[in-house]
């Protein structure tokens, strides 16, 4: 026993230390440059050997040669760093520029051997690396031999890295910072030095993804940053319309969608529903994103484009979860505001330890400058003095006798050439020693005065704005709150939903055949019931009219549903019903239409039976009178029981047992009324009876 436990404690402390190690070296950004440690190791090389934007563009292999100096992983995804920083199309602001192919959106990794290529750095990649010396930056690590050191956070001055976003997944947590424009964040930053109490409202940035796409949940997304985590981004595609020629053609994608995959989702989705309207899809992507959807042309496009929305990754969710480490050692979820201070700290920090380093070197210089002055103002009695001496030693002696200075004084006099000597030349050190004096002066000033120094930041943050700041690539709307204005009508309408999700309301005529409809007018409201428990109340007038022939209106195209939620069921508003809901793991719930009192709109959806993470809805059932539930299991058990059995209750109600299930079983066939007659009646919480093959 004392054997198992010791090697129960040996596992848990080593898998701890791995966990704590993969966090630190890997799978996050230190908060302060927003930079991960591997891709700091390859862009710290690149810069120290000169793989820079005013040098010669050189071959990928070299730069991959360069970065092993210090990075811990193989040549492989060294390459793979490379050319994803090189990518316009991955990072909003591309620290690396790739002479060759780097890749297109239509598939990843699909860039060009690194024989093929040549890499260095850009531009911008400067404002990260500038001043990353070893007086500047106080951490620093051994490589991997120890032959020599990187540094463990980038200088990054004037350039936060987060606007290039990051993700990672280490053990047992992850992180997903989205993208942001250059221009707003170092506004953002500039609002916050000038007033570091500043409202989240007048520093938030909203995500602006180098692939461009609209973002459709603003609100939330403001909330999430706010936050550090929360609600993901919406982003969806931007789509334009050849009505002429019945042609969609998709421009721009969700960030980290690849043409490929949008390809094979829509052949999907066209097997499983041929008659949808899509007759074939071209993908012509290039340096930029083209893919045409020819469709037929009879079909209502924009039920197209919703359906596509809904069912493929033209509309896709970036998580926000903004997990990074502070000073580079601890996980910790920041919200936007605490992350920019975080830098704007480390900058802070920087320019103090850089503009300390210049003064001691420019104090050094000026003593210098100084004994020369002193020296050429003696010139006959130094030189008399220096040649009177037996060494060097001794005239270094004589030297510190005759004139008051020290050491280094002296021996910047003794190395100094004889045609500096001349009187002409001492108006040169003169003016030197005047332009020291009046920088030294400055320096101390900004040293001294946190106002100078906050200046000094701002001035740097505007000159990076202004050479690679841009227009935003991703629009913002907010779907929920967007308002759709249609003329109302006063006559009664009949609404239906097919197993497709469209959602029909046609006018009611005599004589008209309105099988499976229910009657209203157009302002009442209509409850829609999902297969995750939540309800939507959406407007008749947002459900365009139409023949009893056509579709209708997809559901896709009014409300943002989960990837796999289904619209099982409906009701009418002001109808008095009551819905009954039958889960997969066995449990049944009994509530009152009307047990969500507001009479307003609701797009997001409201919870109305919590539900199991792994459970969802089968089986909804709207009805005014009491009626027979059967259900039957994959392993051909089935009960069945009567709604008066049912006590109603509220919608933060998880319901009740109906049927007891066992590992691996789960409710597969739902049913109501006069059909489930041959289905035995059982009591509650039990496992029903096995069922014939008869029945």
């Amino acid at each position: 026993m004392n054997e198992i436990a010791n090697m129960t404690d040996i596992i848990s402390q080593s898998f701890t230390q791995y966990a704590g190690a993969v966090i630190q070296s890997r799978a996050l950004t230190d908060v302060r440059d927003c930079v991960k440690p591997s891709a700091r190791q390859i862009y710290y090389c690149l810069y120290t050997d000169g793989f820079t934007s005013n040098k010669p563009f050189k071959k990928t292999l070299k730069a991959i040669g360069s970065a092993m100096r210090t990075y811990i992983h193989g040549d492989s995804s060294c390459e793979g760093v490379i050319m994803r920083s090189g990518q316009p199309f991955a990072m909003r602001y591309p620290l690396v520029e790739v002479e060759g192919s780097y890749g297109t959106q239509m598939e990843t990794e699909n860039w060009a051997a690194s024989r093929y290529t040549s890499s260095r750095l850009s531009p911008i990649a400067n404002y990260l690396l500038d001043e990353t010396k070893q007086y500047a930056i106080d951490e620093w690590a051994d490589n991997y031999d120890n032959t020599e050191k990187y540094p463990r956070v980038l200088s990054s001055l004037g350039f936060y890295n987060i606007v290039n976003g990051s993700s990672g997944i280490a053990v047992g947590v992850s992180s997903s910072i989205p993208q942001f424009n250059i221009k707003e964040v170092n506004d953002a930053l500039i609002t916050l030095i000038k007033n570091p109490d500043a409202e989240f409202d007048s520093i938030y940035c909203a995500p602006d993804f180098a692939t461009g796409g609209v973002i459709i949940n603003e609100s939330e997304v403001k909330e999430s940053l706010k936050k550090g985590k929360g609600k993901a981004c919406c982003v969806q595609s931007v789509i334009q319309k050849d009505n002429k020629n019945h042609v969609l053609i998709v421009k721009e994608l969700p960030y980290g969608v690849y043409t490929n995959t949008i390809c094979k989702e829509i052949d999907e989705f066209v097997q499983k529903n041929p008659d949808c309207g899509i007759v074939d899809i071209n993908d012509l992507t290039g340096e930029d994103v083209c893919i045409k959807i020819y469709l037929s042309p009879r079909t209502k496009v924009d039920d197209i484009i919703a359906l596509l929305y809904q069912n493929t990754s033209l509309q896709k969710s970036i998580g926000i979860n903004m997990l990074m480490l502070k000073d580079g050692r601890f996980p910790q979820i920041f919200g936007w505001k605490e992350a920019l201070v975080e830098h704007l700290n480390h900058e802070k920090k920087v320019y103090i330890n850089v503009y300390r380093h210049r003064l001691e070197q420019l104090l050094y210089k000026q003593k210098i400058d100084k004994a020369i002055i002193l020296a050429i103002q003696n010139i006959d009695t130094v030189i008399q003095k220096i040649r009177d001496s037996n060494s060097s030693s001794e005239a270094l002696d004589n030297l510190k006798k005759l004139l008051p200075i020290d050491n280094d004084q002296a021996q910047a006099i003794l190395k100094i050439q004889l045609n500096k000597l001349a009187k002409l030349e001492e108006s040169n050190y003169v003016n030197d020693l005047e332009k020291i004096e009046t920088e030294i002066s400055r320096i101390q000033n900004i040293l001294g005065s946190e106002e100078l120094l906050d200046e000094e930041i701002i001035e740097r943050l505007k000159e990076v704005s202004d050479k690679f700041g841009d227009e935003r690539r991703t629009k913002i709307i907010d779907k929920a709150d967007s308002k759709v204005v249609n003329k109302k009508v006063s006559y009664p309408v009949a609404v239906s939903l097919d197993a497709f999700g469209y959602l029909k309301k046609v006018k009611i005529n005599g004589g008209q055949n309105l099988t499976k409809m229910k009657t209203t007018v157009s302002d009442n409201l209509v409850n829609l019931y999902s297969s995750f428990g939540k309800m939507y109340r959406i407007k008749l007038d947002r459900i365009s009219e139409c023949g009893q022939s056509d579709k209708g209106t997809a559901l896709g195209a009014i409300l943002n549903l989960a990837s796999g939620e289904r619209i099982l069921a409906f009701s009418i508003n002001n109808v008095d019903e009551k819905c009954i809901f039958v889960s997969k793991l066995g449990k049944i719930k009994l509530m009152h239409s009307k047990i969500v009192d507001s009479n307003t709109q609701n797009l997001k959806g409201i919870q109305v039976m919590k539900l199991a993470e792994n459970d969802e809805l089968i089986g909804i059932k709207t009805t005014t009178d009491n009626i027979d539930i059967g259900v039957v299991t994959n392993s051909d058990f089935g009960m069945r029981i009567n709604s008066n059995k049912l006590t109603e209750s509220g919608k933060a109600s998880s319901g009740r047992i109906l049927i007891k299930l066992k590992d691996g079983e789960e409710v597969v066939k739902v049913s109501y009324g006069n059909s489930v007659s041959t289905i035995p009646q059982c009591n509650f919480g039990t496992r029903g009876k096995r069922l014939t093959k008869k029945q």
